[in-house]
């Protein structure tokens, strides 16, 4: 068979002399030639097999994407589903506001109800005994006992005239008189029996409302003692795995003398760090407010957890001993809350899943890089 090999050109124009090639020379071009042929085949190995390399990688980085994306589908249903529910909270909240603004409504207009049936009761209390003495000034009566009293058979007949004739005389003295009023008076009692019903009524439906109320403040006021007995146990079993020791307290402090309120009553902050005494929260120093502080809030999601949680540069004041121990909290926490922590620790940074920074590669021109160090 016959077989064509190009030969470089360096090396022709190295062992080319007046034209033609000796024998030695070229047994030595046929020697470098084959030793580069063999580079030549090494080199496409390793190519072929980069190459390979490439691939797989790239199969693997395809993988990736996909469990990120279904993983990101899942995050996006579940978002959607609290989002879903805490509009369902917020409407509740609403219906319940609303209500309590409608039976406020209806308070108030009682209360004008009230203040008219009274402004009605004594308007015809004053009538009723502008009457009466009406009727005192025309026929010398002096009130319904007067009346029954002038009714009596055993009272001499002549004495019985005698008072007949100056009555009569006093009736024409005084002229004519108002017949209706004795109409105008038992339309004037019905009117008063009628307002005293709606009266009962009212008063009636206020203590109903009242007794409503009452029921809504019960509630309130038990959940809101459970949520801090509850709150105030983690408060204090978190405070001292911050501080290895010592102890800590929430306590109500009321804004007057003889409030017991639950809810009118105000929340003091009491910690005792390892080898000092009680003290305010404000007496502390910057660490140890600090700790206070995420003792305290690690201790309401132990009670409420919550979806999503930003912590934003809360380690800055701590030092190396406090930041192990605040991860360590934080790490428990992480099964039912997700922490959004922004910091410049190392420590804190090393003990999170994923990290975000920006970084500034080229003078003006800033990029967001991400790292999941669970992966790494």
């Amino acid at each position: 068979s016959t077989s064509t090999t190009t030969v470089p050109t360096d090396l022709l124009e190295r062992y080319a002399i007046d034209g033609y090639f000796t024998v030695d020379n070229l047994v030595e071009l046929e020697g470098e030639f084959a030793v580069r042929l063999q580079e030549a085949g090494s080199r496409r190995s390793l190519i072929f097999d980069r190459r390979q390399d490439l691939t797989r990688e790239q199969g693997q980085t395809d993988e990736r994407a996909r469990e990120v994306g279904t993983e990101r589908d899942r995050k996006e249903r579940e978002v959607a589903v609290l989002a879903e529910e805490h509009g369902q909270r917020l409407d509740e909240r609403q219906a319940m506001e609303t209500e309590l603004r409608e039976a406020q409504r209806r308070l108030d207009g009682l209360v004008s109800r009230i203040h008219e049936l009274d402004l009605k009761e004594t308007e015809g209390r004053v009538r009723r005994e502008e009457l009466l003495q009406e009727a005192g000034r025309r026929h010398a009566v002096d009130g319904p006992e007067t009346l029954r009293a002038a009714h009596d058979p055993t009272r001499d007949i002549e004495a019985g005239k005698a008072r007949y004739e100056e009555l009569g005389e006093k009736l024409e003295g005084m002229g004519p008189v108002n017949l209706v009023a004795d109409d105008e008076y038992r339309e004037l009692q019905e009117r008063l029996e009628f307002l005293r019903s709606q009266y009962d009524d009212l008063v009636q439906s206020i203590k109903d409302l009242d007794r409503a109320l009452r029921g809504m403040t019960r509630t309130a006021q038990d959940r809101f003692q459970e949520a801090f007995e509850e709150i105030n146990r983690h408060f204090g079993e978190i405070f001292q795995r911050l501080f290895e020791g010592g102890r800590a307290e929430l306590r109500m402090v009321p804004p007057e003398e003889g409030e017991e309120d639950p809810l009118e009553l105000g929340v003091e902050l009491m910690a005792q760090p390892r080898g000092k005494r009680l003290q305010a929260v404000t007496l502390m120093s910057g660490g140890e407010r600090a700790l206070t502080g995420l003792a305290l809030l690690f201790a309401i999601f132990y009670y409420r957890p919550s979806p999503f949680c930003v912590l934003d540069e809360v380690d800055a004041p701590l030092d190396d001993a406090n930041i192990h121990r605040f991860i360590r909290v934080l790490r428990e926490l992480c099964s039912q809350t997700q922490f959004i922590v922004i910091t410049h620790n190392r420590k804190t940074m090393e003990a999170a899943d994923v990290l975000y920074g920006v970084t500034m590669e080229e003078p003006g021109l800033s990029r967001i890089v991400s790292v999941k160090l669970t992966e790494a």
